[in-house]
């Protein structure tokens, strides 16, 4: 088999290889004298947990990416619309912080309920509260609790 080095080595082509070594091994294995069935699963379960942990690797890798491209947004990194875009994300952070929240939104007394979505929209934040959609800006006050009494 050959040697790979931590920079080029394929996951994909790991997992073929040792599947390939698993069913050889199989196959000429000797019948009066088989391996044990505690080696194969033994085998097999250092297979799934080194795969696991390749996923999970990959994952992180990903959220690292996500988070350093996060970063680079909130220290102006990206140019003359960075400080747009962070005012997006403060919008979006203080939207998301009312989320299952009841916030009175207007003066009549049926305009009052729990947020439960928040999202973008041209430049202004948008909650919605039962059938409506607001702009966060015309949030006039939030309850200690949610309507139903949990938060």
């Amino acid at each position: 088999m050959a040697t790979t080095s931590a920079s080029n080595f394929d996951p994909t082509v790991a997992k073929n290889e040792f599947l390939l070594l698993f069913s050889t091994q199989l196959q000429h294995q000797d019948p009066l004298d088989p391996a044990k069935q505690e080696d194969f699963l033994s085998q097999l379960a250092q297979f799934s947990s080194v795969e696991t942990q390749q996923n999970m690797n990959s994952q992180l890798t990903n959220l690292g990416t996500k988070l350093d491209t996060l970063i680079a947004a909130t220290q102006g990194s990206s140019g003359s619309g960075s400080s747009s875009e962070l005012s997006t994300l403060q919008a979006l952070s203080a939207g998301a912080g009312l989320l299952g929240r009841s916030v009175r939104f207007g003066s009549a007394s049926s305009d009052i309920g729990v947020v439960d979505q928040v999202k973008p929209d041209n430049g202004s934040i948008l909650v919605r509260i039962g059938d409506h959609f607001v702009p966060i800006a015309n949030i006039m006050s939030v309850e200690e609790k949610s309507a139903s009494g949990y938060l």
